[in-house]
């Protein structure tokens, strides 16, 4: 193992006869920002779901700050770790429509954190104005946009302190006006050095941030680099095809 904040040794996942991810290797250092891109069905999305065990993997390694965990076996006190230090965004935003915004964020500050609600509250509309919604703290999800919603999201993934985010293709529910402001919120997030691991196709915002792009193609990760490599210089038939048809 290398001495990655994060690192993947052998990840196997199947969906019945469908093997999903044929024996992926990744390593991720800390503070590093990592895009991962692929077409739909690549195993981009399973792979990430896996690394805090929202999918059961069959079989891998995975270090995590330190922690070795059996993917194939995972305890009870691995995916309290996991959990405990790193936080996800999901492309459905996932807020809880009886909650206000700031009931959202400040929800997993008192319950999975034990932090007094008057602390909470202060910590997450802190986290509410960094990504512009500090005029929508009482409002319900059902009164804001996607964008906005998506932004709520961050902010509570955000307030845990996590040293690791998961973003599961974060704009991809979007309207494409609402693109832009929530990849801003993404960008400012990453010039704060937290570990981000990102599943998008926003070729864009990963030439940007990215320390490194990731490209998947059936279950296996084709080819890995600095974004200038990948993206402008691929050297995999698949990535230069993906590349093409989303340019």
């Amino acid at each position: 193992m290398s001495e990655a904040f994060i690192s993947i040794r052998g990840l196997k996942k199947n969906f019945g006869k469908n093997e999903v991810l044929k024996g992926v290797d990744l390593d991720v250092k800390e503070g590093e920002k990592v895009i991962i891109m692929g077409s739909s069905g690549s195993g981009k999305s399973t792979l990430l779901r896996c690394m805090n065990r929202l999918e059961k993997s069959d079989k891998g390694i995975m270090v995590f700050d330190q922690h070795t965990i059996d993917l194939g076996h995972w305890t009870k006190k691995d995916i309290r770790y996991v959990r405990s230090n790193s936080s996800m965004v999901f492309q459905g935003y996932n807020l809880f429509k009886h909650m206000t915004v700031l009931e959202n964020v400040m929800e997993g500050l008192v319950q999975c954190k034990g932090i007094p609600k008057a602390e909470a509250k202060d910590i997450a509309i802190h986290y509410l104005e960094k990504v512009g919604l500090s005029e929508r703290l009482d409002y319900y999800p059902s009164a804001l946009s996607g964008g906005q919603q998506q932004r709520g999201a961050i902010a509570r993934a955000l307030a845990l302190k996590p040293k690791a985010v998961f973003f599961d293709e974060p704009t991809s529910a979007l309207d494409p006006e609402l693109v832009a402001e929530v990849l801003s919120v993404m960008e400012k997030i990453a010039e704060e050095g937290v570990t981000m691991i990102v599943v998008t196709h926003e070729v864009g915002f990963a030439r940007d941030i990215a320390d490194k792009v990731v490209f998947m193609d059936k279950g296996v990760i084709c080819e890995e680099g600095k974004p200038e490599q990948i993206l402008y210089y691929p050297r995999n038939d698949r990535t230069k095809e993906f590349l093409n048809l989303i340019a």
